[in-house]
């Protein structure tokens, strides 16, 4: 299955054997676009984040949305199940990173280090803790935290010349990778903070980063930026492109890409409003030294074709939006003419510059056409994004909330990555549990 979220505020189930949808999630449940999704490790829940500085619980196999997180000050940008099941990240546009307990939607900690926003957010995949954690911000750095100690374990700095949209960890959690608004893809090692090599494939900001979730695949890493999606050998120091993909509308922004847990597909979304499902070649498995270029040229052509699956909105599922038959003028109304899918199994950014927002005239029935946005009206309405941004980063920081109990950070300790990782790891013969989710209250 494939989860995608949108600018049109809809979450929506595919099947991507048949390419078709198996529901959609109520649309009014986000008040502003759909940032990003993620499921649970389990498969039962998932999340989505959105413009509206909340995130959301559901009930996948229902579609009830069982609890709304709401304590951020600005976007949340993305989220972020740990591998033990007991907490979830979100990066927000407020310069903070919260950890939710997500059967309980209590807020464990709040991470405070970025100096501007955090555009992303991603737990250390390996083992049965949530002590590590990574994250990405408009400050041009990312950076690793110990959860226990609610303290910056190690700043990465120095690799990208602009903000820092994505990271990923790698499945065996050697390699960390980021993408970045300077075109390029850093390959990280994480436990001295040392840059392993730099990739450039992309011709504008580089969105989204993945790697095969699984150790036993090829370890690939796939990156979305600009009009093209690429895969890459991450441990290569030479011919590191494997496959470019191209299989968009021209002149749309490719925004999100995600690879399966089998390491088979990997899916694509845009700006054009479709996500594409491709089936990944099958691949060397070692450090690709011996590829000719004849052999790369052959997987770039057959990337090149179209796409295995293009998975479109079934009109027959569509539910008429109730805000529209509101005649409240200050009802805000978006224009999705041109959005893009989100997903993680297909995630995207809140960075879609034709975005438009309408507002419902009195004694009208139906909300005013969509019409092209022009040079001038994308310039107000980013300027009007940024001041909205200012105001809220300076409210997060001088208005006094009132915000639950946070649990007691432990008492200071040398921090490290590597011993960060060393704890996470389970000593051999030692029974490991992991904490079994319960999701019984259904939000009214």
């Amino acid at each position: 299955m494939l989860a995608t979220g949108s600018w049109d505020r809809t979450v929506r189930i595919w099947d991507i054997d048949a390419g078709k949808e198996l529901r959609i999630i109520e649309r009014g449940a986000h008040t502003a676009p759909i940032t990003s999704v993620a499921w649970h490790p389990n498969g039962a829940l998932l999340a989505t984040t959105s413009a509206d500085f909340t995130t959301c619980l559901w009930d996948a196999s229902t579609g009830n949305r069982l609890r709304t997180l709401k304590e951020h000050f600005g976007w949340v940008t993305r989220c972020s199940f740990a591998p033990d099941r007991t907490k979830l990240a979100t990066s927000s546009w407020d310069k903070t990173v919260r950890l939710w307990d997500p059967n309980t939607g209590e807020l464990i900690s709040t991470l405070r280090g970025h100096t501007k926003g955090v555009w992303s957010c991603a737990f250390y995949p390996v083992g049965h803790t949530s002590a590590l954690l990574a994250s990405a911000g408009e400050d041009a750095t990312a950076r690793l935290w110990d959860t226990r100690s609610r303290k910056v374990a190690l700043t990465l700095s120095g690799g990208h010349a602009d903000a820092v949209y994505s990271v990923a960890w790698s499945a065996d959690g050697t390699l960390l990778a980021t993408g970045s608004a300077d075109k390029t893809v850093a390959i990280w090692d994480p436990k001295v903070g040392r840059i392993l090599r730099m990739l450039q494939a992309h011709d504008d900001t580089v969105k989204d980063v993945c790697f095969t979730p699984q150790e036993d695949n090829n370890n690939l890493l796939a990156s979305a930026g600009g009009y093209n999606a690429v895969l890459w050998n991450p441990k290569s120091a030479m011919n590191n492109t494997l496959a470019e993909l191209r299989q968009h509308e021209y002149g749309k922004e490719v925004e999100c890409v995600s690879i399966s847990h089998n390491g088979k597909l990997i899916a694509t979304g845009s700006r054009d409003g479709k996500v594409c499902v491709s089936t990944i070649p099958d691949f060397p498995k070692d450090d690709f030294f011996d590829i000719s270029k004849q052999e790369k040229r052959n997987w770039r052509q057959e990337s090149s074709a179209p796409a295995a699956r293009v998975i479109k909105k079934d009109p027959s599922l569509e539910k008429k939006d109730p805000s529209l038959d509101r005649k409240d003028p200050s009802l805000p109304l978006f224009n999705t003419e041109d959005a893009a899918p989100a997903a993680r199994h297909v995630e995207s950014h809140p960075m879609i510059e034709q975005f438009k927002a309408a507002q419902q005239q009195p004694g009208q029935n139906q909300p005013p056409a969509p019409r092209k946005t022009t040079v001038n009206d994308t310039e107000a309405l980013l300027r009007a994004m940024r001041l909205r941004n200012q105001a809220a980063e300076e409210e997060a920081d001088s208005r006094p909330v009132i915000r639950p109990k946070e649990r007691e950070a432990k008492p200071d300790v040398p921090i490290t990555v590597e011993s960060i990782m060393r704890d996470s790891k389970p000593v051999l013969g030692q029974k490991v549990k992991v904490r079994t989710s319960t999701y019984l209250q259904t939000e009214q």
